[in-house]
């Protein structure tokens, strides 16, 4: 394995994981178990260690999961007690993720006021700021109570965040630290959720794919699904996406095709925007048939190569898994490049299976989710 790629993973109070550990990490990891076994927390949880806490990335993980504070609808408060363990978030509560046994570190930690210090009074000016523009309800009460602290690595790296009795952070109306206003720190990191198609963002990854001079390779790589596509095109002033088949009269949006060719075109396009770094991929099976699973895994470990991407992604479906075994079957000379990981929290570890291992437990039809 490349170095620059996480062989494990610890998350200590986070979520719904008071002490856990994967090892055996590979280039494609694949994270099976039970519903609310934890599979999502742990891609969370590689999407804040390799952003380094960065603030976007932890405040987009908890709006996907609906944490936004709905009783402040104009305002940008996000409740952050859930990630940690127990949902509680006072003093002294804190949560760390670490990979490869310390090298790579993230702590979190919910601060006194007084442990805070100077920044405190910052926050203060930012509250009058917003209430001048009108944010917040003039009589509602949004005074920090405490503070969060997020450091990676060294504590020279701190960043200081304002949190409200209820557990709400205001992530904006203060003001960002310099370096999280310049962009996202840490190796790019991409989280493709199940409703993650959404032409604005995909147009800008096809932006990217164009300036790399590499329409004709995605192009390829999509008649896994549709094998006699002969262009795709995006169309900036109506947001919408067209196809092109070999001898069809004109284009059709691709809402006219399945949710397969939306999932599978989404995930490509993520790989690009994951290059060097880490691709999260929830419910990578969704829409897709098991038929083709083995050509989509096939696809994933080949561009994840090129790309130098680590992948972790999660499913349900033993379709899913199967594809995979069946892959390694045809492939033995990519065994190395996989690691199925079962995640349950009755145990303290993930049940790690090497791509020996998957291949010998589907051949013996052993369930492994």
């Amino acid at each position: 394995m490349e170095t620059g790629m996480l062989h494990t993973l610890s998350l200590n109070g986070f979520r719904g994981f008071e002490s856990y550990r994967l090892s055996g990490l590979a280039r494609v990891n694949l994270l099976v178990g039970k519903n609310n076994s934890g599979k999502t927390s742990v891609l969370e949880a590689v999407e804040l260690l390799v952003s380094e806490g960065n603030p976007r990335v932890l405040c987009n993980s908890l709006a996907r999961r609906g944490a936004r504070e709905t009783r402040r609808p104009r305002s940008p408060m996000i409740d952050v007690g859930h990630v940690f363990h127990g949902h509680t978030c006072t003093p002294g509560v804190s949560f760390e993720l670490s990979s490869d046994d310390g090298n790579s570190t993230l702590r979190v930690k919910i601060l006194s006021l007084e442990e805070v210090g100077e920044e405190a009074d910052d926050w203060d000016r930012g509250v009058k700021r917003w209430r001048q523009r009108r944010q917040f309800d003039p009589d509602e009460e949004v005074t920090p109570e405490f503070g969060m602290s997020i450091e990676a690595g060294a504590s020279e790296s701190r960043i200081l965040l304002p949190v409200m009795e209820d557990g709400t952070v205001g992530i904006t109306w203060y003001g960002y630290p310099r370096s999280i206003r310049n962009g996202q720190s840490g190796a790019p990191v991409h989280f493709l959720t199940l409703d993650a198609f959404d032409p604005d963002p995909m147009g800008r990854l096809w932006d990217t794919v164009l300036e790399k001079g590499i329409k004709a390779e995605i192009i390829s790589d999509m008649r896994l699904l549709e094998p006699d596509l002969d262009s795709i095109d995006f169309r900036t002033q109506t947001n919408g996406i067209l196809l092109s088949l070999h001898n069809s009269k004109r284009p059709l949006s691709i809402n006219t095709y399945g949710d397969g060719t939306k999932r599978l075109l989404a995930l490509r396009l993520s790989f690009v925007g994951a290059e060097n770094g880490v691709l999260l991929v929830d419910e990578i099976d969704a829409g897709l048939h098991w038929t083709v699973m083995e050509e989509v895994w096939k696809l994933v470990i080949e561009v994840a190569k090129r790309l130098n991407v680590q992948v972790f992604a999660a499913t349900h479906s033993i379709d899913c898994i199967q594809g995979l075994g069946s892959l390694l079957r045809n492939r033995p000379d990519l065994e190395g490049e996989v690691s199925l990981q079962r995640v349950t929290r009755s145990l303290s570890r993930a049940v790690c299976l090497q791509g020996d291992q998957i291949k010998i437990a589907m051949k013996q039809d052993i369930e492994v989710r």
